[in-house]
């Protein structure tokens, strides 16, 4: 269906540009062109817990306390009303598992690419569908020379995010496939909308979507001299991250296919009441 022949979507669902069952109604990528350049980085169990992984999940303990960060540009995205979404992100992941899935889960920030913010409103309710926290952040990209960048995430004036890295060598085919062999796993979210009294929840899920399988690395890099610098808010304490040193880093283009969100599934129903609250009690 064309953007003219397109009824007008009412209500909140007017950011995503169309209304359940009308969306993505094309087939193919939904991501056909990202441009990402990635650190891991040692941190903790309980910084993973506190800051990356959305409650209930846990760190996977039979893996390291790394933490995957990256910066992506996303010219062509195709999101649920199939219209062209230019954006960028900064994202951060750690590895959990739930219910005997294995895979990864955390949040992002996320900027229009040509740095205007009305351009991706459309993402505080794609994060509540899809479960994945999206918070508006300044990013910026800067060449620091031919082969080098420099990448930040500013919100209410505080640098919370710089990372830099330098371009290294491009990885051959073998290092593609196994970049491409599904070992990722999945990627869990948790999706929570609240009830009318924001005193429970009319729904509440633990998701997974095989994105090891929906998102294929077409070109890789290696990457040197990386460095991650992180600055401090009240609800962004990042600095509370980074507790040792950046194990590795790599840039890569990359697809994701419409499959990651049309083949997303429940993994677990959570409860949806929740301990009634000090205002709550004092009501009765």
């Amino acid at each position: 269906m064309s953007d003219a022949q397109r009824p007008f979507p009412g209500g909140i669902l007017n950011l995503t540009g169309c209304r359940p069952g009308e969306a993505f109604q094309y087939d193919g990528l939904s991501f056909p062109d990202m441009t990402i350049f990635m650190v891991f980085f040692e941190s903790s169990y309980e910084a993973i817990e506190k800051l990356i992984l959305p409650p209930p999940l846990k760190a996977d303990r039979s893996f390291p306390p790394e933490v995957q960060m990256w910066y992506f540009s996303s010219r062509n995205t195709l999101p649920m009303d199939g219209r062209i979404l230019p954006y960028q992100g900064f994202q951060f992941r750690a590895r959990t598992e739930h219910a005997g899935v294995k895979g990864s889960a955390g949040w992002e920030y996320i900027d229009g690419l040509y740095g205007d913010k009305t351009a991706v409103d459309i993402m505080g309710p794609w994060g509540v569908y899809f479960g994945m926290l999206k918070k508006f952040g300044d990013i910026r990209f800067i060449p620091l020379g031919v082969d080098e960048y420099e990448m930040s995430v500013t919100r209410r004036g505080v640098r919370l995010v710089t990372m830099r890295m330098k371009i290294g060598q491009e990885l051959g085919g073998d290092a593609l496939a196994q970049m491409n062999d599904g070992s990722a796993g999945e990627t869990l979210t948790v999706r929570e909308v609240p009830n009318i009294h924001y005193d429970g929840f009319v729904d509440r899920a633990i998701c997974s979507t095989n994105t090891g399988v929906t998102n294929q690395v077409l070109r890789a890099w290696t990457c040197c001299d990386a460095s991650v610098t992180f600055g401090h808010l009240e609800l962004d304490p990042l600095d509370e991250l980074l507790s040792g040193k950046v194990t590795n880093a790599l840039a890569f283009n990359a697809t994701a296919s419409v499959e990651t969100f049309t083949e997303m599934r429940i993994l677990e129903e959570l409860p949806r009441e929740v301990a009634r609250t000090r205002h709550a009690v004092m009501a009765d």
